[in-house]
């Protein structure tokens, strides 16, 4: 059995809770063989989806783009949508589809892997008196391709079937995933965003600051692994690898963030990098796998932040290091309009004693939390600063309105810090080592 099938085949079970009986494979090219790999399941190897009922797992290999579903333009959406349809009638609930499909060829990678991420995520339909749809996973490099092949494009979503309640007539975004990718980091606004940070970037300060805010670990040994939870576009990632030597997964939510970080290691070929789209409080990163954990300015979009410190303890090595920054909130009456900000942006802020409190509970010591606000402080203003100085450059690139929104939204940062409201903190803590 090839890494490829076993790497699905942990991917599915980590995503179902559960093993298998029923297996239906899906290919045209006939590369994947999953003939004992699940021990008790019956595999049965299929031409098309529309005879297939009460499926535990069904895995398509290599049909999107052979069959034009998937093209360099893009998605068609037609034929995608008979597909999922299939996929979802033929699966009981909870079973599981995997799609693999290689971008390298015959799609512009850009385009389809945020946009393939969107559709599947989203995709819910009335089925037998049922709403249902497809809970979104992950979406994953191939760790064998990675290694022979230096091919960072082929990948597998991993999708469980689950009954939905139907959203608001008037909803604009379905999942929380999809409303970071409409609204805070849409193309445009990765692209900017990154102007203002520095290339690679989407965090403040950019390269220096992430340099210094990693020196916080205390030192590193050569060769060591880190997970690095809310990646944004990999410049922190490559980092890590080419300055410490480290080998580093990167994991985000945001497909559009997480499409750009993964072509541009394709172009580098950094192969102590590897990245998934995934919600790191679901996704099972595996019990005593990382030496780091690190985390930039993320865990405040994270609604259950008990799950995530749970996960963190769990897939770090006894003796490993868990170090976030992280947007807070301070000792300040809330503003009204740092209100809407944090009602606009779904914020779950946590003062420095809470994060305190939850990472103690949940097991770790030698806990050491920071007040970092004065830094930000500054950040800010220099950003800031080098907006307006440089603004002529920013016009050849983006319009008015993103440098509006870039400056005021910075300078209702700096009001929001100076009211006490909006802090930048800092925590670090240890798996015990025993």
């Amino acid at each position: 059995m090839s890494a490829t099938e076993r790497q699905i085949v942990k991917l599915a079970r980590n995503a179902a809770g559960n093993d298998f009986k029923r297996v239906s494979v899906l290919s045209k090219a006939g590369t994947l063989n999953f003939e004992g790999l699940i021990s008790g399941s019956t595999v049965e190897k299929v031409s098309s989806l529309d005879s297939v009922t009460e499926a535990d797992l069904i895995v398509a290999d290599k049909i999107l783009v052979a069959d034009g579903l998937v093209t360099k333009e893009g998605l068609q959406g037609g034929p995608l949508d008979m597909f999922l349809l299939y996929a979802l009638t033929g699966l009981r609930t909870g079973g599981v589809l995997a799609v693999r499909e290689d971008l390298a060829k015959g799609t512009n990678a850009r385009i389809t892997l945020p946009a393939l991420t969107d559709y599947v995520d989203v995709f819910r339909r009335d089925i037998g008196g049922k709403y249902v749809g497809f809970d979104f996973y992950c979406a994953e490099q191939l760790d064998s391709s990675i290694h022979l092949e230096s091919n960072y494009l082929d990948f597998v979503w991993i999708l469980r079937k689950k009954e939905f309640t139907p959203p608001a007539a008037d909803a604009a975004t379905v999942t929380f995933r999809d409303f970071l990718d409409k609204t805070q980091y849409t193309n445009t606004g990765i692209g900017a965003y990154e102007w203002m940070f520095g290339k690679d970037f989407i965090s403040p300060g950019g390269y220096d600051e992430n340099i210094r805010v990693l020196e916080q670990f205390g030192g590193f040994e050569y060769g060591g692994k880190m997970l690095d939870i809310g990646s944004g576009i990999g410049g922190g990632v490559r980092q890590a690898a080419a300055v410490y030597g480290l080998h580093v997964t990167g994991v985000d939510l945001s497909a559009n963030m997480l499409t750009e970080a993964i072509v541009r290691v394709h172009d580098e070929k950094e192969s102590r990098v590897n990245y998934s789209i995934c919600d790191a409080v679901t996704y099972d990163f595996g019990e005593n796998v990382y030496d780091y954990i690190f985390s930039r300015d993320c865990i405040q979009h994270i609604t259950d932040q008990d799950a995530l410190f749970k996960n963190i303890y769990r897939s770090l090595k006894p003796g490993g290091v868990v170090l976030i920054t992280m947007y807070g909130k301070g000792k300040g009456a809330w503003t009204e309009a740092f209100k809407k900000y944090n009602d606009k942006r779904f914020y779950h802020l946590q003062t420095l004693d809470e994060v305190k409190e939850r990472a103690i509970k949940h097991g770790f010591e030698a806990v050491h939390v920071e007040n970092m606000t004065e830094r930000f402080r500054e950040i800010l203003t220099s950003e800031r600063a080098h907006l307006e100085k440089e603004k002529e450059d920013f016009f050849k690139h983006y319009t008015q309105a993103e440098f509006d929104s870039l400056f005021n939204g910075w300078s209702d940062k700096l009001k929001y810090i100076e009211a006490d409201n909006h802090n930048w903190n800092l925590f670090r803590a240890r798996k015990p080592a025993h």
